[in-house]
């Protein structure tokens, strides 16, 4: 009997992470989205020309975390599901959306702590790829900082590319739980605060196929009325998947009137639950 080795080239990695997304201003959410599954409470992001960072005082990683946190494909969070302190529904699933990071930099680090371990990880896109077949990852042991506490920090370094601070915005009140309690999230100082629209709200559940779905429409005044993102948010653990106009193409000028967002939880979870729309 022999047996053949399974290999996966590392630029495959690399191609997946670059495209992960259709754009490439969505890691900055799935760094967020990272940090509220990390049970973070505080979230500050700094953009310059130069770098983005990502910092939060979230639960930190030890050695054993960060070997997780690098597992490509994990399935941990999907067997866990709720976060330990706050028991937070976990967004992420699969553990490669660290490397959408590689859409807009050349170059990222991770620097956490938790307890008395501190570390940090490089990850050099031109580094690794010099390494050939070996699929090691430099690890800096630091001293604990007791004024930083626990915590992760990633920034982007080398940025291949540009990022506008309210399209940024615009990503994150889409894709983050920023209604959930015990959760601020700020960029640049500024924080960033859940859309809030008024007008005539119809709620409704509904029970299908995946399981209940509960949410609300609502019809703006015609004085608030915008064609800008228009349909309703399809939202899955208080993440926008999609949107979608269920059947209103037709409405003509009074679609631009219709927001609200339908949600669940992921398969598995039996409960239903409400996001505020809009």
């Amino acid at each position: 009997m022999e047996y053949l080795p399974v290999t996966v080239d590392k630029s495959h990695l690399i191609t997946i992470g670059e495209r992960l997304y259709s754009e490439s201003i969505e890691l900055i959410r799935e760094l967020v989205n990272n940090a509220y599954d990390a049970d973070a409470t505080e979230v500050h992001i700094k953009m310059t020309d130069e770098f983005i960072e990502v910092r939060d005082n979230g639960t930190g990683m030890d050695r054993e975390g960060l070997k997780q946190y690098f597992n490509i494909g994990s399935p941990e969070k999907i067997s866990k599901a709720k976060s330990p302190v706050f028991h937070r529904d976990l967004i992420g699933q699969f553990g490669i959306g660290k490397f959408a990071s590689l859409a807009a930099c050349e170059c990222f680090e991770v620097h956490t702590q938790k307890g008395d371990f501190a570390a940090k990880v490089t990850f050099d896109k031109k580094e690794w790829e010099k390494e050939g077949d070996q699929w090691n990852l430099p690890l800096q042991i630091l001293p604990p900082d007791k004024e930083r506490g626990d915590g992760t920090t990633v920034t982007l370094l080398r940025l291949t590319k540009a990022f506008e601070p309210e399209e940024v915005m615009r990503k994150i009140v889409e894709g983050t739980p920023l209604k959930a309690s015990n959760f601020v999230v700020r960029l640049n100082g500024v924080r960033i605060t859940p859309r809030s629209l008024s007008g005539h709200r119809i709620p409704f559940l509904e029970g299908t196929e995946f399981g209940p779905v509960h949410g609300e429409i609502i019809i703006l005044p015609s004085s608030t009325a915008s064609p800008v993102e228009l349909g309703i948010e399809v939202k899955v653990k208080q993440v926008t998947v999609k949107r979608k106009f269920f059947g209103l193409e037709h409405w003509g000028k009074t679609l631009s009137r219709i927001r609200g967002g339908a949600c669940r939880f992921s398969a598995g979870h039996h409960r239903s639950f409400r996001v505020c729309s809009g």
